[in-house]
């Protein structure tokens, strides 16, 4: 019977380690996910100061000025977001993709 006894408490110590485990693998899942968001909001943030800083470096002409106000930010840069899997989307911008998961919105923007 102490055997039974002894096997069912080391079960039960092997059930709360198990458990333990699976919490920390799921916060560090969430962390690793705010990090991706995080940097991706960076990213964006870099290309447009870049694109900023390109548009102080260069000579101002009335064709550049005008060329300026239609400039968005690269598609490569949102292509590259959109490949590690965010929505570059108004409706969902910034939000992850699931594996697997295509967005027609991120699609439209990407490719038309």
């Amino acid at each position: 019977m102490t055997d039974k006894m002894s096997f069912f408490e080391h079960l039960s110590e092997l059930e709360e380690g198990l458990v333990a485990t699976l919490t920390q693998v799921s916060d560090i899942k969430t962390n690793y996910q705010k990090l991706l968001t995080e940097n991706t909001s960076l990213r964006l943030e870099n290309a447009r100061l870049r694109d900023r800083l390109t548009e102080f470096s260069e000579p101002h002409s009335p064709e550049n000025k005008n060329e300026k106000l239609t400039k968005k930010v690269p598609m490569s840069n949102l292509q590259e977001i959109y490949e590690d899997g965010f929505h570059v989307c108004r409706d969902f911008y910034g939000q992850r993709l699931e594996p697997g998961e295509t967005c027609l919105y991120c699609a439209e923007i990407l490719y038309r």
